[in-house]
């Protein structure tokens, strides 16, 4: 067996290599395998194949993991820390303890089941470090804390994401464009102006115009915003 451990960075190149495959791969977020329907049969045979493919080839393994589940992973990181760089970070991270800490062994679990639960719980914990730099320590911990341990904050949490995604729908095109550029792209204002060839103050003015529009959606919705806020109003210029 090949004992070499894929560092984070080593697992975003195999991304690169393995990209055009996520298309195959089935579109469920859900963490539970639970209920009966069509496609729990097929995710189980799948779960069982994965497990097979570890007892004989670790690293077999973890790329046929990491083909299958990254960009769901990404996609669903995202949703809690709004930064596409964070939440591939995060995703690459776990990846890379699923593999060197042998994690694998140990899961009750299904992988899937793991890896969405896990790759939460680490998004929740850049939440709580993040907060301490916009608030005092003992209120970051309080309401990270009450979003951890709450499955009804979660979902509140969830439900925050989707309101504020459907203001950045209802934004006019450039305005969606350049907020969409800044905020899960991360670039900064002066890339944004010299890619679409428009002044500066113009994409401040459309992010200013951004933020108001996602901030009258989010009128008086439950106090997970205020780390929403944070997260949407911190401008890395």
């Amino acid at each position: 067996m090949n004992d070499r451990l894929h560092s984070p960075t080593e697992m975003g190149q195999i991304w690169q290599l393995t990209q055009h495959q996520s298309a195959e791969q089935p579109s469920g977020l859900a963490l539970e395998e639970t209920g009966h329907n069509p496609d729990q049969q097929a995710r189980w045979d799948n779960e069982l194949f994965l497990r097979k493919t570890f007892e004989q080839n670790a690293d077999a393994g973890i790329s046929l993991l990491f083909r299958q589940y990254y960009a769901l992973l990404c996609s669903h990181a995202i949703r809690y820390v709004s930064s596409k760089a964070i939440a591939e970070d995060i995703v690459s991270d776990i990846f890379y303890e699923f593999h060197a800490d042998l994690r694998y062994q140990s899961i009750t679990t299904s992988y899937r089941a793991y890896l969405f639960t896990a790759v939460r719980n680490r998004a929740f914990d850049h939440v709580r470090a993040e907060m301490r730099h916009t608030t005092s320590l003992d209120k970051a911990d309080s309401i990270a804390a009450h979003i951890t341990q709450s499955p009804d904050s979660i979902t509140q949490y969830e439900e925050l994401y989707h309101d504020v995604e459907n203001a950045i729908n209802a934004m006019p095109l450039k305005r969606r464009q350049i907020y969409v550029m800044h905020r899960f792209e991360g670039k900064k204002y002066q890339e944004i102006a010299d890619e679409l060839h428009l002044s500066l103050r113009t994409i401040e003015a459309h992010i200013y115009q951004a933020m108001r529009q996602i901030q009258n959606t989010l009128k008086g919705k439950w106090l997970m915003i205020l780390f929403v806020i944070s997260q949407f109003y911190f401008l890395a210029t």
